[in-house]
């Protein structure tokens, strides 16, 4: 009665606001509202449920394993998502956001809801029963402890540490690709869009930008306030891993791997740039412990979770989007090693499924419509079409080259091949010392293989297949989600080699730990120490000099007085004052303009009063002719440290 009454509701509110001619959806929702309101009636004033639905219930709650009530709500979380979608519609502004909100909380709500109700004892088989006692039985084994919380917090904090100490010092850059999410993440804060189920800038969902509109609001229009959410992401990756590894393996295990991914120099990276990149290996990370936790214990909670991290997921980065179609081959897999264990799952499976696509369905129905934007990220960068036209013109390769070469530098990625693009610090994914420990855990895999270790080597060679088809393989960012699966077999030779010395050597067992430890802390000294000060001591700049110029002209406007002072920037062709974010992200309040085409005269600028003229060194040239406007004015240079004139600013009085 309360779901198709709400629905009945919400459904009719959005229809009054859909444009003539496209509110049958809204009719089908209020329609199922009213069928849904009309049973509940009929249920309470009968005492029961009427024969035609109640059967088909009880069929479907039987076959999922949850009660009667728990079914309804899972067949009613459908229609909210659906009308979430009507609420949000395509644009930027939303039909009402306020319902497309409520409506997909109430969904989700209704979904997870609905899988935590368990049917009763006397409705299952004796085998089912068995089942629910043994994961019973389990969860009270793996109960949380004060350890696992104490080192969970104590790991965050100091992966919080590594990535949020002198966030806008380590990158000393603030990218354009920056500057135009905090910029997104800004126009949903004054209210110019509002639209959480549709996509912001470059094609991404804008869910993402409304957690760093979050952090601007708390923080303000800062670098540290755009890149804190992602430093977060990173941390919470690392406790992710940490619960991963005590899920497939030992406490020794997950707590090197998490030690080794709180210092891994990709990872701090990633995690210091306001992107939406590092979000991925987290809900990746979660997916994966939820799926293997419900997977060896059938607790439904482990499902749940793989279900709520794999549909939010989808609103971030575009890394994981093959994580279903990996889930997908791997309980393939699953029913064919363990066939009988994979019926007692298929329940839990399912749900997580149900959960996933709930939480998906208003952002899947948005790329229904609007297929080029789902397509965009992938053909930004895709190897089909001009550029592999230009590669197989020069004569020397074939298309099966282009793509097997793309793979190998995929794979030599993780241990040999320096990254590029995004973050490209002339190094591999791993140095030395983890890359070894990286091998040696894939080889352990590889010789004791089953399906855990399938489950970790999936999303691994999903990078190998997205470089084969990318362009600047191996890029670093196709690497976020598999990077907390690395660090699992990073730490996976180290743990496995404890369990064995401890055994031949009890006497020595505390030796054997405090080596082992030992030999992982070097690895991340080493990782952190080449991130802080090898990395950008050795000429790493993220976005180039371009972006460099860009850094240093926005802060010096951020800080120059009055707030509103004109400017007139002379950067074309090489840059102009709105090409990179960078700028009006950090100086919003400046009235800034263009000089496109280059001074042959004396000045006829519109000046209103005191003005700063920006000239990059290849139109210097042109001040002359803004001194014959303006003559009294100061002159006033920046540098690089090398002595490398970036730009000249010539203020006027």
């Amino acid at each position: 009665m309360g779901g198709g009454g709400l629905l009945l509701a919400l459904s009719q509110w959005v229809g009054r606001l859909m444009p003539p001619g496209t509110r049958l959806p809204t009719f089908v929702l209020f329609v199922i509202g009213g069928v849904a309101l009309l049973l509940g009636v009929q249920t309470f004033m009968r005492g029961g449920l009427a024969g035609w639905f109640g059967r088909p219930l009880a069929r479907l709650a039987a076959g999922l394993r949850v009660s009667p009530v728990g079914a309804v709500l899972l067949l009613l979380a459908l229609p909210f998502a659906w009308l979430t979608r009507q609420a949000a519609g395509n644009d930027l502004l939303a039909r009402s956001a306020m319902v497309a909100i409520v409506a997909w909380l109430v969904g989700i709500g209704f979904a997870v809801a609905g899988s935590r109700s368990r049917a009763r004892p006397a409705e299952l088989s004796d085998d089912n029963r068995d089942e629910l006692s043994g994961a019973a039985v389990a969860g009270r084994r793996r109960h949380l402890d004060r350890w696992d919380a104490a080192f969970s917090l104590g790991i965050f904090l100091l992966a919080l540490g590594l990535r949020a100490w002198q966030m806008s010092q380590f990158p000393n850059t603030y990218s354009g690709d920056e500057g135009s999410a905090g910029l997104f993440a800004i126009e949903l804060l004054d209210g110019r869009a509002n639209n959480l189920f549709g996509l912001g800038w470059f094609s991404f969902p804008a869910l993402y930008f409304t957690v760093q509109s979050a952090a601007i609001a708390l923080l303000g229009q800062t670098v540290e306030a755009v890149r804190l959410t992602s430093a977060v992401a990173g941390a919470l990756t690392v406790v992710a891993v940490y619960w991963l590894g005590r899920a497939m393996f030992d406490r020794t295990t997950a707590v090197l791997a998490a030690l080794y991914l709180a210092a891994s120099h990709y990872h701090i990276h990633m995690s210091r740039i306001a992107l939406n990149n590092v979000w991925d290996g987290l809900f990746g990370t979660l997916a994966i412990l939820g799926l293997w936790y419900g997977w060896k214990t059938g607790r439904r909670m482990g499902f749940i979770l793989c279900g709520l991290a794999l549909g939010l997921g989808q609103y971030f980065y575009v890394s994981i989007r093959p994580l279903p179609i990996l889930f997908l081959i791997w309980a393939a897999g699953a029913l064919v090693a363990q066939r009988a264990l994979f019926r007692q799952r298929f329940h839990g499976l399912v749900l997580a499924a149900l959960i996933a696509l709930v939480i998906f369905l208003p952002l899947g129905l948005y790329f229904v419509d609007k297929p080029d934007e789902f397509q965009a990220p992938m053909n930004r960068v895709t190897i089909f079409g001009p550029w592999l036209e230009g590669e197989l013109a020069r004569g020397d390769r074939t298309t099966t080259d282009v793509i097997l070469d793309n793979a190998t530098n995929g794979l030599l990625g993780f241990t040999h091949e320096p990254l590029r693009l995004l973050y490209n610090p002339g190094s591999p994914l791993l140095l030395a010392g983890a890359a070894f420990l990286f091998l040696l855990g894939v080889l352990w895999a590889l010789l004791n293989f089953d399906l855990r270790y399938l489950l970790l080597f999936l999303p691994l060679l999903a990078v190998v297949a997205s470089n084969a088809i990318s362009q600047d393989s191996p890029a670093s960012q196709r690497y976020i989600l598999a990077m907390p699966l690395v660090a699992l077999f990073v730490a996976l030779p180290l743990g496995q080699a404890i369990v064995w010395l401890r055994g031949q050597y009890p006497r020595y067992r505390a030796a054997v730990v405090v080596a082992a430890f030992a030999l992982l802390a070097l690895v991340a000294v080493v990782d952190v120490n080449y991130y802080f000060n090898r990395v950008y001591s050795g000429g790493y700049v993220l976005g180039g000099l371009n972006t460099q110029v860009a850094t240093e002209i926005a802060y010096f406007l951020r800080d120059k007085e009055p707030a509103d002072q004109d400017v007139f920037f002379f950067g074309f062709p090489r840059m102009g004052y709105y090409s990179l974010s960078t700028i009006p992200f950090l100086a919003p309040e400046k009235q800034a303009q263009d000089v496109i085409d280059p001074l042959t005269g004396p000045a006829a600028l519109p000046l209103r009063g005191p003005t700063l003229f920006i000239f990059l060194p290849e139109r210097l040239h042109e001040l002359e002719f803004v001194r014959q406007q303006a003559p009294d004015g100061t002159l006033q240079e920046f540098r690089s440290e090398a002595g490398e004139l970036w730009f000249v600013v010539y203020e006027t009085l």
